[in-house]
């Protein structure tokens, strides 16, 4: 199972492949000290939260996980190539139906507009995606298995 900070990761890949031209970042430890420093735009990658489903009788819990995964769209202008509309564009073509790692494609929940400061824009897109939690077990401590018997009807395979 995929580490929430590797499905992220995978996400900022993917925008820094798909969406030249502008910094891409995991959201800031400290966001009142971020700054942007790119002339153009950043996106600021965020993990939202998940919720999960009842546990599935395997013997283990195993539970159904809906992640929530932000990208920020800060950009210091609106309507240009580079604009916060256009970055918004493109970040929806570039993860909409995308697979991160141990995740069923990803689906975009909500996107709006947060706020214009600083002189910059600033956008928001949610997205989801469904994956499996599953417990980290430990080996069964009874006997290994060492002896298969197949009967397939007309004939019998034994492996040892």
């Amino acid at each position: 199972m995929a580490t929430t900070k590797a499905i992220l990761l995978a996400a900022a890949e993917r925008l820094k492949a798909q969406v030249p031209g502008v910094a891409v970042e995991l959201y800031p430890d400290n966001p009142a000290a971020w700054r942007m420093n790119h002339p153009r735009a950043a996106l600021l990658v965020d993990y939202r939260g998940s919720r999960y489903g009842e546990v599935v009788d395997t013997g283990i819990v195993a539970q159904a996980r809906e992640l929530s995964i932000g990208i920020s769209v800060v950009a210091r202008t609106l309507h240009d190539a580079y604009g916060a509309l256009a970055i918004t564009d493109a970040v929806r073509l570039a993860l909409l139906g995308q697979r991160l790692p141990d995740c069923r494609k990803l689906r975009l929940a909500s996107e709006r507009f947060v706020s214009q400061e600083a002189g910059n824009w600033i956008y928001e897109l949610v997205f989801s995606a469904e994956s499996l939690a599953v417990e980290d077990a430990e080996g069964d401590s009874g006997p290994a298995l060492t002896r298969v018997v197949a009967d397939y009807g007309f004939e019998q395979e034994i492996v040892e």
